[in-house]
């Protein structure tokens, strides 16, 4: 019978993790991790649980992908994650929270690179963006969506429905003013954009904050504060679509979008991130967006595994 591999197993593993995630492994450090790798059975099962947490690191934490995290704080989050996985199968923290393990009882949801159009019974469409999860709750009062992730663009239906429609996050709530707009819940705020008439966005612990956004508009806010307006244009919904369209884009904000539609590590070292990039790509086919992106740009990217991609710069 084969054994488990150890805590201290699992934390070399998380360290190796942290390193190549931080900055591309160099020649040596990818033979140094092949020896360990081949060195004993339980480095390979740790290993294993490891490319496990890459498959699923878009439902994830957000803040275990940011770089704010020091590499002890990162290692010993990653490290926890691997206890937890080899003990649960995946993953037994605080899933209704912070995963989407606690989307399986949400009334619509879709999966990563996934996207999905719902038809409400007052005419009203819901389309779900990548890794997303919404409930509908439509009572004598109300029509309440409740976005527990993700992103979602909402056209009201117009059937003459006199009940106001609300979209709430963990941040506050948005009223649709008879309209088409998009909401989406990120790690610390929400954002919306409106594409037709007006919406009023009122952030959860603030409520004399009540503000107005009209067509061409959009804003990020918490739970607090309402941040300034900004342009919002319909290309930034493309993803309805299947597509993402960029004009003089930084590098790094490109991949971090890409990331959202697949599965695993998609990183981008400091150099390429200020790369510009314009351009419309497909969805879909992110490993082909890739392709062109390095036939385009003075870029390298490399697979260590079919869930962990490395964007550098080309030397020179």
């Amino acid at each position: 019978m084969a054994v488990a591999p150890d805590r201290q197993v699992f934390e070399t593993a998380a360290s190796w993790y942290v390193r190549f995630q931080s900055e591309p492994p160099t020649l040596a450090e990818r033979k140094a991790w092949q020896l360990w790798i081949d060195s004993d059975p339980t480095h390979l099962a740790a290993w294993n649980q490891m490319e496990q947490l890459q498959r699923h690191l878009g439902t994830l934490p957000q803040d275990l992908k940011r770089r704010t995290l020091n590499s002890g704080q990162q290692r010993r989050r990653v490290l926890k994650l691997l206890l937890l996985t080899a003990g649960t199968g995946f993953v037994g923290w605080n899933a209704q929270r912070h995963t989407s393990l606690g989307n399986v009882w949400a009334d619509y949801k879709t999966g990563v690179g996934q996207r999905r159009t719902v038809s409400l019974a007052d005419g009203s469409q819901i389309q779900l963006n990548t890794d997303s999860a919404i409930d509908v709750s439509f009572d004598a009062a109300q029509r309440l969506i409740r976005l527990r992730s993700g992103e979602i663009l909402i056209q009201t239906g117009k059937f003459g429905d006199q009940r106001p429609f609300f979209v709430e996050t963990r941040d506050g709530r948005v009223q649709a003013l008879g309209t088409r707009f998009s909401v989406h819940q990120m790690p610390t705020s929400t954002r919306v954009g409106v594409l037709e008439d007006r919406v009023s966005v009122q952030p959860a612990q603030t409520s004399a904050v009540v503000r107005i956004f009209k067509a061409g508009e959009g804003a990020d806010f918490d739970s607090r504060h309402i941040g300034l307006s900004h342009p919002f244009q319909s290309s930034e919904v493309a993803w309805i679509n299947g597509q993402l369209i960029v004009l003089d884009a930084r590098l790094g904000d490109v991949i971090e979008e890409l990331g959202r539609y697949r599965s695993g590590v998609l990183h981008c070292d400091r150099r390429a991130r200020d790369l510009r990039v314009s351009g419309t790509f497909r969805l879909d086919s992110t490993d082909a967006v890739l392709a062109n992106l390095q036939a385009s740009l003075p870029i390298n990217v490399r697979y260590f595994s079919r869930y962990w991609v490395s964007i550098s710069h080309s030397a020179g």
